[in-house]
């Protein structure tokens, strides 16, 4: 009886330690689940804090530097706590009288203005033809029978000078154009204005200054310890601008990083350390790109260009794909967004990913605009893939 009651109590203690340990090994696969998870969520792509933090430790080994900390006058924490002034004037979206865009004038003007051009040429050829025509039919040593014909041609000529009203209308046309892009011009131009005012000029002043001075020590470096060092110098200024909550200070510090990203691709020629500038400082700030002017440095096409310049340059194809995906979910203007797409397909078909290319390809919707694509390298594509898979 006590043998079999020992017996039970063996067989109960042996099933806790098996479900023990089923929950210790279940917890462990959840653990380690859990921290591949996170791993991957951190790392693709890389958090920007996470690559500003590889950066910054690359630079300190390479520049032998335990610091970068600099003198540099930031506002102070009152001015940077500060929000956007609600006074900022907004940048004009639409002209107010005919309710179009800046790119959509931009393209009638310059069709409009093609058409009047060839129009006004053909008329100024065919006034000059006519008084030379005219003179010879007046000429007494003229043959009677090239009267008839000069006379023909003279009928015909004179077709050309009455469409004068024809270009008249297209100037007038043009002048309106003229006038809503002009409208747009006044409204980059105060936008501007508002920009130096509200980042304070003396904050402006003082990053050129730090910057020419960064240029100088850039130039003039003797060693690659140097030129990191100064690299890691101009960083400490723009992450100290980047964290103001205004965002004329946040555009201080942009321009800066942007400027650092040049200074690493020229002077250190080392474009690992530019694309890790563009993924840590300039990418997670986009939202600085706000400027509808294209001309502007804040424009987003503007920045994602640049950094995918960079990209491209480093042969870092993927976060091409990536920066113009960014791109690509914001964007409005179907053209923009098909020539993103392109950019897409390019950059995919640069890294040898010949299904991505062709799928962001056939994304493009105005295939006329891009009948290259359409007529050489889609049917080059189609028979690459056709081929692996056979």
């Amino acid at each position: 009886m006590r043998g079999d009651v020992d017996l039970r109590e063996i067989k109960l203690k042996k099933e806790w330690f098996s479900r023990r340990n089923l929950i210790a090994l279940a917890v462990v696969i959840a653990f380690a689940a859990g921290a591949v998870w996170t791993w991957k969520y951190i790392t693709n792509p890389p958090r920007p804090w996470l690559v500003r933090w590889k950066l910054n430790r690359y630079l300190k080994g390479e520049s032998h530097a335990s610091t970068f900390k600099v003198e540099f006058p930031f506002p102070s924490k009152a001015e940077m706590a500060r929000p956007k002034e609600a006074t900022d004037n907004e940048v004009l979206k639409t002209a107010s009288r005919t309710g179009k865009t800046f790119d959509a004038l931009r393209e009638e003007y310059l069709s409009q203005k093609i058409a009047a051009v060839t129009l006004e040429r053909s008329v100024m050829r065919a006034e000059r033809e006519l008084k030379n025509v005219s003179a010879q039919l007046t000429n007494a040593s003229v043959m009677e029978s090239s009267t008839a014909t000069l006379q023909e041609r003279v009928t015909e000529l004179q077709k050309s000078p009455s469409r004068r009203p024809e270009l008249r209308a297209k100037e007038d046309a043009l002048a309106l154009i003229e006038e809503d892009l002009w409208e747009f011009q006044r409204s980059y131009t105060a936008q501007a204005a508002d920009s130096d005012s509200a980042g304070g000029a003396e904050l402006a002043k003082a990053r050129a200054a730090f910057m020419n001075d960064a240029e100088k020590k850039m130039a003039g470096a003797s060693s690659y310890d140097s030129m990191y060092k100064t690299i890691g110098e101009e960083l400490f200024v723009a992450k100290g601008l980047l964290a103001s909550g205004h965002p004329q200070h946040r555009r201080q510090g942009m321009t800066i990083a942007l400027a650092v990203s040049r200074h690493a691709m020229n002077y250190a020629m080392n474009g690992g350390v530019a694309a890790r500038i563009c993924e840590g400082y300039i990418l997670p700030n986009l939202d600085l790109a706000n400027d509808t002017n294209p001309r502007s440095m804040f424009s987003a096409e503007n920045l994602l260009r640049q950094c995918s310049d960079i990209f491209e340059r480093n042969v870092e194809y993927n976060n091409v794909v990536r920066t113009y995906q960014m791109y690509l979910a914001t964007v409005k203007d179907p053209k923009r967004a098909d020539w993103a797409r392109s950019r897409i397909g390019m950059a995919y078909q640069q890294a040898g990913d010949a299904k991505n290319a062709l799928a962001a390809f056939r994304e493009i919707k105005d295939t006329n605009s891009y009948r290259g694509i359409f007529m050489r390298t889609v049917p080059q594509l189609e028979k690459q893939l056709k081929g692996e898979s056979s």
